[in-house]
């Protein structure tokens, strides 16, 4: 599944690489590790209004909920489930794209042991989009990502769950915002698939602990390969590159 990505470039770099303007970017956090399990505002593209970004909140609530007493873990939704779950088959037509620089996926290696952590990002580009449907709920949009079957390679790294969140890009990108209700759930759920470009991935496992919320692991060394050492996070400046400048 899909709980953990990055958002390594600020909300300027954002707005300048997708050509639209960004609202609340006041909720925005810039940041190495982002756990849906804390319910952070993301930068999201939506087909209510594609001509900008907004803050919207990683966990689908369903607009007649209250927080209170809505304890379902809407935070990904299994595309092969997605039109017949309650908490998201009113809100298949609310299509949104989710935008991230990567994400996290764990790799079980021995179940006495704890997994290894993967970090994926693409090899040429910025960003990745994935695909998502949302709910308006108190006054805020709420969000849940969408997942697929893993691909070849993605099924060799989350290895027990075998899952990946729908990416999109492109023209399925630009369809997945054609106005609500203007597409079928036949269309909807062909552009539901994994994605078909492997070789476009650059991975590699990453410091132990991010599926962990006990662990803080918004520190650099998240985004980089994985070395045998103690790890001085304390020590350790911010959103510096890996060649140190800032």
């Amino acid at each position: 599944m899909c709980y953990h990505v990055s958002q390594q470039k600020t909300v300027e770099q954002i707005k300048i690489a997708f050509h639209k303007p960004v609202d609340n970017r006041e909720l925005y956090r810039q940041a190495y590790h982002v756990n849906a399990f804390e319910d952070p505002f993301q930068p999201v593209i939506s087909n209510w209004d594609a001509a900008k970004i907004d803050m919207y909140r990683w966990r689908l609530i369903p607009s007649d909920k209250t927080e209170a007493n809505f304890k379902a873990n809407t935070r990904n939704a299994k595309s092969e489930t997605l039109f017949s779950l309650s908490s998201f088959k009113d809100y298949w037509f609310n299509r949104c794209l989710i935008i991230c620089t990567g994400f996290f996926e764990p790799h079980l290696v021995d179940p006495k042991k704890p997994t290894h952590s993967y970090y994926i990002k693409p090899k040429e580009k910025e960003f990745i989009t994935l695909g998502g449907i949302f709910s308006p709920w108190n006054g805020i949009k709420t969000y849940t990502v969408i997942t697929t079957p893993a691909t070849p390679l993605l099924s060799e790294i989350h290895n027990e769950g075998k899952r990946m969140p729908l990416v999109l890009e492109g023209d399925k990108a630009e369809e997945w915002m054609a106005p609500p209700k203007s597409m079928s759930q036949q269309r909807m759920a062909e552009l539901m698939a994994p994605y078909e470009k492997d070789d476009n991935w650059m991975t590699f496992r990453t410091i132990n602990g991010i599926t962990n919320s006990y662990t803080d692991t918004n520190v650099p060394e998240v985004l980089w390969p994985y070395e045998e050492k103690a790890l001085p996070y304390t020590d350790l400046p911010l959103f510096r590159d890996l060649e140190g400048s800032k």
